[in-house]
Parts: C-alpha cells; sequence; structure tokens
C-alpha cells in the first residue's frame, strides 16, 4: 500500500531512511514524498471551491440516480413520477456536502 492509498487520517508526509554511521552519525534519505498540488496561493480558495462543487454534485448525481432506480423498482414509472421528489432530496443531499463558506 502506497501513502496516496491510504484514507486521509492516515495520510503520510514522507517515508524516510534513517541510517546510522559506525562514528554515530546520523544519515536521513527521503525515499518517497507526497507530489504536492500546483496551484499558486492566489487561486488556492477558487480551487479548493470548485473541488468542493464537483465532489457536491456528483455526490447529488448519485443519490438521483439511485433515488430513481429504487421509484422504479417499487411502481410502475415510478422514476419519472417520483422525478420531482427525487431531484429535490438529491439536490439536498448534495448541497450539505458542498457547504459554502
Amino acid at each position: 500500500m502506497t501513502a496516496t492509498e491510504l484514507p486521509r487520517s492516515y495520510r503520510i508526509a514522507r517515508i524516510a531512511k534513517v541510517e546510522r554511521t559506525a562514528d554515530g552519525a546520523v544519515t536521513r534519505t527521503v525515499l518517497a514524498a507526497p507530489k504536492k498540488k500546483r496551484v499558486s496561493k492566489r487561486y488556492r480558495k477558487a480551487d479548493k471551491a470548485l473541488r468542493r462543487l464537483a465532489r457536491a454534485q456528483q455526490v447529488a448525481s448519485q443519490e438521483f440516480l439511485a433515488r430513481h432506480e429504487r421509484s422504479n423498482r417499487r411502481k410502475k414509472n415510478g422514476g419519472v413520477k417520483k422525478f420531482a421528489r427525487n431531484a429535490f432530496r438529491a439536490a439536498r443531499k448534495g448541497g450539505k456536502k458542498l457547504r459554502l463558506r
């Protein structure tokens, strides 16, 4: 497992190899370090907002699709009949994920 595959709470800053020589000197060799995002300081807030918006849209569309399929399984033409309700609830769930600051 690499550092990028770990959950966010377990992210590793860098992997370093620490060696001690015979005279007691310590040498550190960085084996792997995560790549930094290439976003200038000027655009960081806008970039963060765009990523948050994209995640919220993804959550909303997945939620709508799940509700639509469930409505179709339950009733004939249920996805069409419950379109407004499913869309509203999915949008509300996406809005919770968005949380603008």
